[in-house]
């Protein structure tokens, strides 16, 4: 990027932060919020199309967690008491650190309840003392229920209905309770994804009801994951699952059971958002850690979730932004970005099309210095073939670029490598321009624009990949061989230089086939890595892939890269592999603490324990 244009970047940039109190996530809402159309419809997708059937009888085991919290159990169990009807219910309390209060509420509680309380000896995680607590269980349902959580209706029957009527893990709606005892005005209705551009990854979040989720806020719905403040599920597929990996410290522990749930089980995530809770949110944990510990925590679990899902969490977030995957759907569609001419009167129509179709909103962009701000937007559209990608600023990594290709103008040849997608107007032109460029060129056809690109777009992000090939310093001879064999293959290719003071892996890249050896130890987890040197790459590449010098053979030693990526690919997709937890629903009380102790707690050491 030009100097200038650097410049002016950083200045747009600053102005944008400052209001947005520095804030990335509220920058591009501000952005969104002012682009969109003032009443948007309300999204059916992902809604549970059938009522639920009236719940049959099972005994629900409730695990609690406790840390001197006698306060919020109290409160946990005045609510119980006050609105649940279910009969059948056994409450395991399991207690990481007693106080006198927790003892005197238990106490009392146990004149109303069934209640076990469980004494391990110390504190553990939150996924590691769930699956002792899921193990010695001896219900049908397992429904995990934070300690600082009160009810405010019956919420029990309709979830053990639902987790009987989907076979997933069930949510409800929560309402956010500050310590102050103010409650938030918009409730939390599941676990969504988004691009965490700052820190580089596809990062979960708490969804609040957006402008399109008027029906998902109310009703039943399939989301990409629950929190785990209240989960049920069947037991016994929960303890055939592998329970909570147990990696996790206190943060997405109960993500990484949704998507491992999806992926290697097929059971949905659904969010039960016509019942309600109120949630004093991380309240054991704000009392009990400082900052910097939890910080520390969060990082941790951060690093987990990248190697054990970022690969997939991207590759389907991206699906779920253009409608191609309702168990990623985001409340949003993309923002687009028509880069056309002012005499373009089909740029015009288009832009129109596709805000109708396929986008949140569509804004036509027309030569000029305000072309080139591309901030905020998902996709862009260009009928541009002189349009040069280096001068344009503010443009996010994740944003899709697509070459709708008109007359056979030079100029496309010279830029089409900038883009991800080619598309034109027929097969014919798709056919002339695809011989011509060496690469797929996909047909609109007799398609209304925006399902044409829907189609498009969702068969690009399922069947090719985004591919960095490093090369060192002073360049590389068989770099530009690969390129052109991965761009026939219809894949989105670029070139970088394998720095070593700063990382040359940017969060949109799927595959890095270094043909330089890596100069730094710590590689993107949500990445395949393919060591691809002319010479043996030792032991310090931690890598997934490690291929052979090339050969005379070029296009036998491409294919068979190609195979080891795809073998790769779908290992990621599938997900890890976590053993089943053992059925102890036999153990004694009084005896269960042997249980903990006798099983080594991965995080020990991060909660302050050896």
């Amino acid at each position: 990027m030009p100097l200038f244009d650097r410049a002016v970047e950083a200045l747009e940039t600053v102005a944008r932060m400052a209001f947005a109190r520095a804030r990335p996530v509220r920058a591009l809402e501000r952005f969104l919020a002012a682009h969109r159309p003032e009443s948007l419809p309300a999204d059916e997708a992902g809604l549970w199309a059938e009522p639920l059937p009236p719940a049959q009888p099972a005994l629900v085991s409730i695990v609690i967690l406790t840390l001197n919290g006698g306060e919020m159990l109290r409160a946990l169990f005045a609510s119980l008491e006050r609105f649940n009807t279910w009969p059948d219910i056994e409450i395991i309390v399991i207690d990481h650190g007693t106080d006198n209060e927790t003892k005197d509420v238990i106490a009392a509680a146990s004149t109303q309840f069934h209640i076990r309380h469980v004494k391990p000896g110390r504190n553990y995680s939150f996924a590691f003392s769930c699956n002792r607590g899921a193990q010695i269980a001896r219900g049908e349902i397992v429904l995990f229920l934070n300690n600082d959580i009160e009810l405010t209706e019956d919420a029990i029957p309709p979830v053990v209905a639902g987790v009987q009527a989907t076979g997933g893990l069930v949510g409800i709606r929560l309402v956010r309770k500050q310590p102050g005892g103010r409650t938030m005005p918009r409730p939390h209705i599941g676990v969504r994804f988004r691009w965490n551009l700052r820190q580089g990854w596809t990062a979960p979040y708490d969804a609040m009801p957006g402008p399109r989720d008027a029906l998902r806020a109310a009703q039943p719905c399939r989301m990409p994951a629950e929190t785990g403040a209240v989960l049920a599920c069947n037991r016994a597929e929960f303890l055939a699952m592998g329970g909570f990996c147990e990696d996790y410290l206190y943060a997405y522990e109960d993500v990484d059971l949704c998507l491992k749930a999806a992926a290697r089980f097929d059971r949905p995530s659904i969010a039960l958002n016509n019942v309600a809770a109120v949630h004093l949110m991380g309240a054991t944990r704000i009392k009990r850690a400082n900052l910097r510990r939890r910080i520390r925590w969060h990082r941790h679990s951060r690093a987990v979730l990248r190697a054990r899902y970022g690969y997939r969490n991207r590759r389907l977030a991206w699906l779920g932004l253009f409608g191609a995957a309702d168990g990623f759907d985001w409340g949003r569609r993309p923002a687009i970005a028509v880069l056309a001419d002012k005499a373009d009167e089909a740029a015009s129509r288009a832009a129109a099309s596709l805000a109708e179709r396929f986008g949140e909103f569509a804004t036509l962009k027309q030569p000029g210095f305000g072309q080139y701000d591309l901030f905020g937007y998902d996709l862009v559209l260009s009928r541009l073939p002189r349009f040069s990608f280096a001068h344009a600023r503010n443009l996010g990594p994740m944003a899709l670029k697509l070459g709708w290709l008109g007359a056979d103008d030079s100029d496309w040849a010279d830029n089409a490598a900038a883009y991800d997608i080619l598309i034109a107007d027929d097969e014919g032109a798709a056919a002339r321009w695809a011989a011509k460029l060496g690469r797929p060129v996909a047909a609109i056809g007799t398609r209304r624009l925006g399902d044409a690109l829907r189609d498009i777009v969702a068969g690009f992000l399922r069947e090719r990949l985004r591919v960095v090939v490093l090369v060192p310093e002073s360049g590389s001879a068989v770099a530009t061989n690969l390129c052109n064999a991965l761009i026939s293959a219809g894949h989105a290719v670029r070139v970088a230089k394998a720095q070593a003071r700063r990382q040359p892996v940017s969060m949109r890249d799927d595959v890095a086939i270094w043909l330089a050896l890596p100069g730094m130890s710590a590689l993107p987890a949500d990445t395949i890595h393919v060591a691809a040197f002319g010479k043996a790459p030792g032991a310090g590449f931690s890598g997934d892939i490690r291929v052979e010098s090339l050969g005379a053979d070029f296009p036998a030693w491409f294919d068979r890269l190609m195979s080891q990526i795809a073998d790769c690919h779908e290992r990621r997709m599938a997900g890890p592999v976590d053993l089943p937890l053992e059925d102890l629903s036999g153990t004694d009380d009084a005896a269960s603490a042997s249980v903990w102790r006798a099983r080594h707690d991965p995080t020990a050491y991060l909660i302050g324990l050896s």
